[in-house]
């Protein structure tokens, strides 16, 4: 290692092998939404009744939309599949698929699971369903996806709907359990601040001392003062919780500009910058192809396995996070995480499902094989 940045493949080949050992199943509660995701592609040109050319760029079908305005368009979509999503469920999965005992909340269906659900309930310890889930349309292109949303039934995600399911006294029983918390997908949750708050309150009572996943999700169309104020108290959770705020490469330039008024476009150094204006545990932003983390000792890089060709995009964030975190909670340090991490979204994206633990591990020893390449077509 030099400089903070990975440059042996004998790290991930040991993060590997750290993962193969990896003893228990970690018990890990996260929430709160829950989304039905309709996967889509656009055309470009019909051919025949079963066959059409693929509009596979964001910038063309930027451009198309373009060319309308002022006149109107005819755009075709195809469905692929219709599948669970929303931050929470994929990540919650993805932890589940790596070994982790699951205590889910929030919209998967009421006062029934939606059958999209089913599997994916009947897997967690325990799911604490508040709503319906809502909705996406996710337009695939290969450099990337729009995700289009109807985001009613989660306003029924809040504090008091969740103690109405599990008692305060069951919700300390279950934290002090736990290894991990996540809440994730807090732009679309206007409650999700209180929901913060409540287990902040809990957590100052409770004897045993979590990690504490965050991604607040594209908060573009929050205000400044809203993502200020999650900000700071996710920095006062330090005091209860080992505090990780991860982050795609847009929304660590929002946070960036929130707190210090302008973004650094070296991400290592904004990853440094944020960490230390927080004052929580680690910084995490994921880029398309790379991984940065920055904690007390530093800010690690790596370029992971990326492939011009995915299956599947949609989930590829959630799942990047799901891999991180089973990474720090099998023993692995900053460093290592992150390429658990950058595996983990690699596997999804080729197969369009998560990685068991020795799945991934296995992926990591062949991309080792191959000298942890950044373009790796295996």
């Amino acid at each position: 290692m030099e400089d903070g940045t990975i440059t042996t493949t004998e790290q991930i080949k040991a993060a590997a092998d750290k993962l193969d050992q990896a003893e228990g199943q970690p018990q890990i509660f996260v929430g709160f939404d829950g989304f039905l995701d309709t996967i889509l592609h656009v055309v470009d040109a019909r051919l025949d009744t079963h066959r059409y050319k693929r509009l596979d760029s964001m910038a063309a079908y930027a451009d198309r939309i373009k060319a309308a305005a002022g006149y109107s368009a005819n755009i075709e979509l195809v469905p692929q599949q219709i599948k669970l999503g929303g931050n929470g469920p994929i990540m919650a999965d993805g932890l589940h698929h790596l070994g982790c005992r699951v205590t889910y909340a929030g919209c998967i269906g009421a006062p029934e699971v939606h059958p999209v659900f089913a599997d994916f309930a009947a897997a967690c310890d325990r799911v604490i369903s508040m709503s319906n889930p809502a909705t996406t349309d996710a337009l695939e292109f290969v450099d990337g996806k729009l995700l289009m949303g109807q985001m009613q039934n989660l306003e029924e995600v809040n504090w008091s709907n969740l103690l109405s399911q599990m008692s305060a006294g069951e919700l300390m029983a279950l934290l002090e359990q736990l290894d991990m918390i996540a809440a994730v997908n807090w732009t679309m949750l206007p409650a999700m601040n209180e929901i913060l708050k409540g287990l902040q309150e809990v957590l100052d009572a409770a004897r045993r001392r979590p990690w504490f996943f965050v991604d607040l999700a594209d908060p573009r169309k929050r205000t400044p003062e809203d993502i200020r104020a999650v900000l700071d108290l996710l920095s006062s959770m330090q005091s209860q919780a080992d505090m990780i705020l991860g982050m795609n490469e847009h929304e660590s330039a929002q946070v960036e500009q929130v707190l210090l008024g302008e973004a650094d476009m070296d991400l290592r150094n904004r990853a440094l910058r944020i960490r230390e204006a927080m004052q929580i545990k680690y910084a995490v932003i994921h880029p398309l192809r790379s991984a940065y983390v920055a904690g007390e000792a530093g800010v690690h890089h790596l370029e992971g396995p990326y492939t011009p060709s995915p299956v599947l995009t949609t989930g590829a964030g959630d799942t990047f996070n799901a891999g991180f975190c089973r990474g720090l909670l099998a023993g692995l340090g900053p460093a290592e995480a992150i390429g658990s991490g950058v595996c983990a979204s690699g596997f999804y994206v080729r197969n369009a499902r998560p990685p068991s633990l020795s799945e991934l591990a296995t992926f990591m020893r062949q991309w080792a094989s191959a000298d942890c390449c950044p373009v790796y077509d295996e």
